[in-house]
């Protein structure tokens, strides 16, 4: 099987079970992208009162005034804040394991022609393998890098900032290595069931072993999917034209109108942003699991290109 025969039958899979498998990669893509535009609200506000800016040395007793005000002055809107703050951060750390390993194993049954009947009861029993590995490679992603590069600018100036520097492109460059080292590595956690660190043993094997196939199919899913620039997109663009369309809309209507268009227009966003999100993830783990199966032996029966539905 060809690296474009694979693409070519994800892409048949995708389209044939898509609402049968879009959950799997929009509930958590939602959480993700709801995570994602605060966070970048928070590192906007952070640089924006950081001393880079304002000439100030950053203090974090006026931080805690400042939030210790509004949750004063609020009370009943903090406590509602505070519950949904809790439900999302629980969604994004907590559905992610379980709904990855689920797709993974329902995918692999619709290669093999099997109902995915189980396939969630299958992702809550990976769950524990799947988040440890969720933790060891986030641990050197590039979103850590940046956290803590933008965490030591804004704190100890551009002086600090520079000397860390080639660390921080190091540790950035050593991530990505591994990441990529590590590709196949959640596939022998919920497919055979092994080990996270056997898991990941496993997975720096058969890309070694296959270097130029992984390599292939890794470029290829750049430029088809483009998944990589539809995240960008999706999670910059869309958060920072939110804002913009709420402070246009704030000066033009009433308060209580403004801010009811201003969340049906953001949930609807966020909705639309997931489900995009989640379709381009169901995609690229077809690929991964195809090519998985073709590497790893795992082939039970030549895959047709008819039928592919039943």
């Amino acid at each position: 099987m060809t690296v474009r025969d694979i693409v070519q039958k994800s892409w048949q899979v995708t389209q044939v079970h898509l609402k049968k498998l879009i959950w799997y990669g929009a509930v958590p893509a939602f959480f993700t992208t709801l995570v994602s535009s605060v966070f970048l609200a928070y590192q906007y506000h952070a640089f924006a009162t950081s001393t880079l800016f304002t000439h100030k040395d950053p203090e974090l007793a006026d931080s805690v005034r400042m939030v210790w005000g509004i949750v004063s002055a609020y009370p009943k809107a903090s406590i509602f804040l505070a519950i949904v703050a809790i439900i999302v951060f629980g969604g994004y750390t907590l559905l992610p394991p379980i709904f990855n390993g689920a797709l993974i194993h329902a995918l692999m049954k619709i290669k093999n022609y099997e109902p995915i009947s189980g396939s969630l009861e299958i992702g809550l029993r990976r769950f524990f393998p799947m988040f440890e590995f969720a933790l060891i490679s986030g641990s050197f992603s590039i979103i850590t890098v940046f956290t803590e590069s933008s965490f030591v600018l804004r704190w100890w100036g551009e002086n600090v900032f520079f000397f860390a520097l080639p660390i921080f492109l190091f540790i950035a460059m050593v991530g990505l290595i591994a990441s990529f080292l590590f590709t196949y590595t959640e596939f022998f956690i919920v497919i055979d069931n092994k080990r996270v660190i056997k898991s990941i043993g496993e997975s720096v094997i058969l890309v070694l072993s296959n270097l130029r196939k992984t390599i292939l199919i890794f470029i290829l899913m750049l430029f088809i999917s483009l998944r990589v620039i539809l995240n960008v997109i999706l999670v910059l663009l869309i958060p920072m034209g939110v804002v913009a369309l709420a402070g246009f809309l704030a000066s033009v209507f009433y308060s209580i109108v403004g801010h009811v268009i201003i969340a049906l227009f953001g949930l609807a966003a966020l909705v639309a942003s997931s489900y995009l999100m989640g379709l381009f993830h169901v995609f690229s783990t077809a690929v991964w699991v195809l090519t998985y199966s073709v590497l790893a032996n795992k082939e039970q029966a030549p895959i047709k290109d008819v039928d592919i539905g039943h």
